[in-house]
Formats: C-alpha cells, sequence, structure tokens
C-alpha cells in the first residue's frame, strides 16, 4: 500500500499565485481589476479615386535624348537612300 499522506491542520491558504502568466500576449489582470470588451473595431478603410489615367514617371532628358536619337537615326537612313540610289532616282 501506498504511504499515507500527513493531514495539515489549521485554516485554509489560498491557492498559490502561478509564476508565469498564462498568455505572453496578454498581461495578468489584478484580483480587483475587471475589463469588458466589445468585438473588433470596425476599421474604415478610405479608397481615392482619380479620373486621370495614371502615367508612368518620365524624366524630360531622357525623353529629349530619344527624340535626337529617333531624329538622327532618320537622317542616317534618308542619307543612306540618297548615296544607293542618288542618280536613277531623279531621271
Amino acid at each position: 500500500m501506498a504511504p499515507k499522506k500527513e493531514l495539515l491542520k489549521g485554516p485554509l491558504r489560498p491557492p498559490e499565485a502561478q509564476l508565469r502568466p498564462t498568455s505572453y500576449t496578454q498581461k495578468p489582470a489584478s484580483k480587483n481589476e475587471v475589463s469588458v470588451r466589445t468585438g473588433k473595431e470596425a476599421k474604415i478603410s478610405v479608397t481615392e479615386f482619380s479620373f486621370q489615367t495614371p502615367k508612368p514617371f518620365l524624366d524630360p532628358s531622357i525623353l529629349q535624348r530619344r527624340i535626337q536619337a529617333g531624329n538622327q537615326w532618320k537622317a542616317e537612313q534618308e542619307k543612306k537612300q540618297r548615296l544607293e540610289g542618288g542618280p536613277s532616282q531623279g531621271t
């Protein structure tokens, strides 16, 4: 048979306090504190409307360089055509 536990005589003692809280995310409530929570607060979403078509940012200097490069390419193509077909085109 298992040994019998000794009975302690005297007034009742309160239960031992927990050394660690049961939750890591919530602070332990004090004995005199009562908290009442209602459901999660409704989040208000804000949407901005714009009637303009979204446009990417373009650096004006890049646009100017592209225009110049396109004009130079066209000029070179016209020169090549003139040199290759020069006298035979006019007559």
